[in-house]
């Protein structure tokens, strides 16, 4: 029998992946956070369906019979995937879930920034002062310019929300078909340096890849707006940290609010983001919903079944072994 282990605890998980997996796999529940932990519990295991957990090339190294990291989540950089192609190990995540919980997600945080809501209701609750000039500068939306940094599932739901409020919407992707995306979303594809210069509200919606990491840093805040509010419900890692404190401290960056971290659960008595009040955080929830959360067990377990039935194709696999 096929040997599956889930390294990390997921509601309802484990009844949907044995509906799915019948007699053909066996599923096993070993929570793991550490390499030695993962080494230990996914000995002898055919897959391994992960979220966060550290698939080095050490742990992979020590896990021979192992032959599909299948990911629970849209993102896949926990994983070494190029050491696990040279070893023939497939890599797949899933890709249709939570898409209108996080486009959501991004919707009412530009709405937020843009009417100041968050800095008001601090203002009143915590301050307690009635001041609607205490913030000044807000324009109507359907007068911003909105950059969307990625242009793949996501952003274009994105897109799609925007259209009746009538904001201009550009966004850089060099992997689209820009007058595709001109006559669906009436988005322009633009370079760059272009979203960089020209948005008033810019989301994040990249993966992580050696290209992508830190795409925020010091040398492209400089190329912002000032005042530029910025939004991440993508990955932590997209970010330079630092960057972002020093933009918050001399206004280049009116906001930033982000749903996610270069680490997944920080010590938040120390983490540099808190001191600010122009930063806001939500602890990893955009894709949340009890509909999200049954999709993503039925995806990911899915992708399993059809590797293990050798519908590769299906398996959305992302590191083309198999393929």
């Amino acid at each position: 029998m096929i040997k599956v282990l889930r390294t990390y605890d997921f509601p309802g998980a484990l009844e949907i992946e044995k509906e799915i997996f019948g007699d053909m796999m066996e599923i096993i529940e070993a929570p793991s956070s550490t390499e030695e932990e993962l080494i230990e519990n996914c000995e002898g295991a055919d897959a391994v369906i992960c979220e966060y957990e550290p698939f080095t090339k050490r742990v992979i190294d020590a896990l021979p019979n192992l032959k599909l990291i299948a990911f629970g989540t849209i993102g896949f950089n926990y994983a070494d995937v190029d050491y696990a192609r040279s070893k023939g190990i497939a890599v797949s995540h899933i890709s249709k879930y939570c898409i209108k919980e996080v486009a959501d997600y991004t919707i009412g945080m530009m709405l937020n920034l843009n009417s100041r809501l968050h800095s008001f209701h601090r203002l009143v609750k915590e301050d307690r002062k009635w001041d609607f000039e205490a913030f000044p500068g807000i324009h109507r939306f359907d007068t911003q310019t909105v950059g969307l940094l990625g242009f793949g599932n996501i952003p274009r739901l994105v897109a799609e929300r925007l259209k009746p409020f009538g904001v201009r919407v550009i966004a850089y992707d060099p992997f689209v078909d820009k007058e595709e995306v001109k006559r669906q979303y009436g988005v322009d594809i633009v370079p760059l340096d272009e979203v960089l210069k020209e948005s008033d509200i810019l989301s994040l919606h990249l993966p992580v890849n050696k290209d992508t990491g830190q795409t925020l840093n010091d040398s492209t805040i400089a190329r912002m707006k000032d005042g530029v509010m910025l939004i991440n419900s993508a990955r932590g890692q997209l970010v330079d940290e630092s960057a972002v404190v020093k933009g918050i401290e001399s206004g280049k960056i009116g906001y930033y609010a982000a749903d996610v971290l270069a680490e997944e659960d920080p010590d938040l008595e120390t983490h540099p983001f808190m001191q600010h009040d122009n930063i806001i955080l939500t602890p990893h929830i955009a894709f949340y919903s009890e509909e999200a959360v049954r999709e993503a067990s039925i995806e990911t377990a899915m992708n399993v079944k059809h590797f293990f039935e050798g519908n590769y194709k299906d398996a959305q696999i992302v590191n083309g072994v198999h393929l």
